[in-house]
């Protein structure tokens, strides 16, 4: 038998290994998930495709990992764990056997495609451990994107200006999300335009003027105000069609915490207040969903905005000693 994983011994006890813990699923929809077969032949497969934001299970031969076993007062002080992560992201882990019998796990994969890897651990109590992970390589899949992703989603900018252009905004006033936008009192007194955008293909939905298309995108910002907290989530509105693509908008004044008038009677999240007490700013962070496929900076992570205004935009007891 020709052996594929990787045996190592360590000093790590039993339930320690690295990694945080995975997103696990026992949900009866989990029946239809494609299944990884690590079968005891040291072969690996999958019976299915997998997609974005899907389940998939894990079903793993115990008799693939035999070193660092051994009991304690009757019953097995070992255990089999596996790790996971999506396009070299930060790993999770899982429990794939209890009290020496297998368990078949589900995880939940994120709306991104890419690729999925996957490695194993076998620990004990009394610090031996053993891995099988494709002699460090790991074992690695494809994960495709849903059938209702969008084909491409970008040039995404910010537009905060006085003057416009046919109507709208103008090429140089475009700033890329990524560069960050500040919303202050100029821009709620001054400007003639404030707003989000970018722009969504997918072919056959975007590419002609389609009645259908607010029923075959869903389009959502998912947005929070300071650093902490749960998402919120509003819809972005179809402002036009450029080219093959279908552009969204946001207006800026409908985000707004803290707006002029009426002035708001809650404290926004994440408030700072400055040392003469005069203005008041929060940051907001947020991306895009486009029929759930996450519109991102590139990189990961979100797209960050300010909020700033007079201190008399809100309530005193919001003010920062």
């Amino acid at each position: 038998m020709k052996r594929r994983g990787a045996v190592l011994l360590g000093v790590v006890l039993l339930g320690c290994a690295p990694g945080v813990e995975g997103d696990l699923d026992e949900a009866s929809s989990a029946l239809e998930a494609p299944t990884l077969v690590f079968a005891g032949d040291f072969t690996q497969r999958a019976t299915g495709p997998l997609t974005a934001g899907s389940t998939v299970q894990v079903r793993y031969d115990l008799s693939r990992l035999t070193a660092c076993r051994g009991t304690m007062y009757g019953r097995e002080a070992w255990g089999v764990t596996g790790f996971w992560r999506l396009n070299a992201g930060e790993p999770r882990s899982f429990a794939l056997s209890d009290n020496g019998a297998p368990v078949t796990a589900t995880l939940s994969l994120p709306a991104a495609p890419g690729t999925l890897e996957l490695w194993f651990q076998n620990n004990n109590r009394w610090g031996c451990n053993a891995y099988d992970s494709a002699y460090g390589a790991n074992y690695r899949f494809a994960v495709g994107a849903p059938a209702r992703a969008p084909g491409w989603v970008g040039n995404g900018v910010s537009v905060i200006a006085r003057q416009t252009c046919d109507a709208g905004p103008c090429d140089s006033d475009r700033r890329p999300l990524a560069q960050g936008f500040r919303y202050d009192s100029w821009a709620r007194q001054r400007a003639a335009i404030r707003a989000l955008s970018f722009d969504v293909w997918k072919a056959g939905v975007t590419d002609r003027d389609n009645p259908s298309l607010w029923q075959e995108l869903d389009v959502q910002l998912r947005y929070r105000f300071g650093s902490t907290g749960e998402f919120a989530r509003q819809y972005v509105r179809f402002d036009r069609r450029v080219g093959n693509d279908a552009r969204y908008t946001l207006d800026l004044r409908g985000l707004d915490p803290m707006p002029d008038a009426p002035a708001t009677t809650a404290c926004p999240a994440g408030l700072t207040t400055s040392a003469d007490r005069q203005t008041v700013e929060t940051a907001v962070e947020y991306y895009f969903t486009v029929n759930g496929t996450a519109y991102r900076p590139d990189g990961g992570g979100v797209f960050r905005g300010v909020f700033a205004n007079y201190a008399s935009a809100v309530p005193a007891r919001c003010l920062a000693p």
